[in-house]
Order: structure tokens, then sequence, then C-alpha cells
């Protein structure tokens, strides 16, 4: 029956890169399975073995998990809001879940949608990535327009802090070589390094419009040293 879902839940939802179905099916899931930290070990420590039902909905969730990853753009800009808490919801609990089984038995169960059949895949540490490698070779004129877009747009950004240090330190790196003493007092009046957890993200956040302002007043030849032709 899983597998059934999982194939109708993302034949129909290709285009849309996201199954509202398969998300509430998901969290029904995950709401019937007992907590994520006592799967596979009780609460004194022992061991503890999942019911063939649970063996088979965590093979569902770990396959299907493999499958659900948005951009950060849809993340941000695309995915329906009404939406966006149960995404947000399960996307931890899912990420809670693999950590739980690759780290007490060394191994993810899943389900082979063709087979229907439970099957175990071995992951070894450093194997696989989690998807934020690909930001740090994004260049500077794309992550700093979209940094400024997401602070704008929206309150309640839902890019991970480790990205938005991330970018936001880059943005600082560009500053300091270009000598913009404007974008770096607005980094000193939150603490300075963005890395540092001194740094008052949520200040910069919501009290600082430097880089905002920057993009809505059409400064981009600026930022990106472009030469334009006068028409």
């Amino acid at each position: 029956m899983l597998s059934r879902f999982t194939q109708r839940a993302f034949s129909s939802s290709r285009a849309l890169r996201v199954d509202i179905a398969a998300e509430q099916k998901c969290r029904e899931l995950l709401d019937k399975l007992p907590k994520i930290e006592y799967l596979f070990q009780n609460e004194d420590g022992t061991h503890r073995t999942p019911s063939e039902q649970e063996l088979k909905s965590i093979a569902f969730l770990n396959s299907y998990s493999a499958q659900r990853k948005l951009s950060i753009f849809e993340q941000l800009f695309t995915f329906p809001k009404q939406h966006e808490d149960l995404y947000l919801q399960n996307d931890s609990d899912l990420y809670k879940l693999k950590a739980s089984s690759g780290l007490i038995i060394d191994k993810i169960p899943y389900e082979d949608t063709a087979t229907g059949e439970i099957k175990w895949k071995v992951v070894r540490d450093g194997e696989e990535k989690e998807g934020w490698e690909s930001i740090a070779h994004l260049m500077f004129i794309p992550a700093f327009c979209f940094l400024s877009a997401a602070i704008f747009f929206r309150d309640d950004m839902d890019v991970t802090e480790w990205a938005k240090r991330e970018l936001l330190y880059r943005v600082k790196a560009k500053a300091e070589s270009e000598g913009d003493q404007q974008v770096l007092d607005s980094f000193a009046k939150h603490g300075g390094d963005p890395t540092s957890y001194k740094f008052d993200m949520a200040a910069f956040s919501k009290d600082d419009d430097v880089i905002v302002e920057r993009i809505l007043s059409g400064d981009y030849d600026k930022m990106a040293k472009l030469k334009t032709k006068t028409v």
C-alpha cells in the first residue's frame, strides 16, 4: 500500500516538486510512530526492535524523504504558504528519523517502490551530503540578491540559520573587499561577524534594511561591477 501511495504521490506532482496529500500522509505516519529518539532503543538505553508495521512506515518515510527535497528558492517563494508549517515540521522530523536510523544501527530501512520489499541501505560516515554544500559554491551576486529579497519579502524566513549566516558572511566579505563602509557598519551594529553566535541574527533581519535598500534602489551595476549601455 505504501509503495502505491509513493508512486501516486510523485507521479502526479513531479512538476510541482511537492504533493500536499503526500505531506499529510507523511505527517500521519510520523505521528503514529513512537518518539523518534526511541525507535531503535528504549528510554533506558536497551535495544528496541521496531514492529513490522513500524519498519514499513520507517521505510516509506526514508524513501519519501529522499525524493521530497525542495530548493531554497522553492521553499521561500513558490511553496503554498498555507501548507508551509506542515512541510517544515515534516522536514525536521524526517531529518531526525534519518539520523536516528543511521546513528543507532548504521543502516536505514527503505521500501523498494518496484517490489514493495523492505531493504536496508548501509550509510557510512561522509558518504551522503545534505544539500547545503552547493551553497558554498554560489557566486556572490546571486547569493546577495537572494538574501536581500528573502529579508524584504519574508519576515519568517525558512532558510536554516546556517545558510543565512553563510550568505551574510559572503556579503560582509564583499563589503570588506570593496571598502563599503555602510554595509560594514550595519554588521558592526549587530555583532560584526555573522558566523559568531554573538551576532544578533533576529535584529539584523528585522531592523537593518541597508542590503534591501541597495536592491530596491536598483544599484545592480555597483554590486556586479557591470557596464551598461545608455539608450
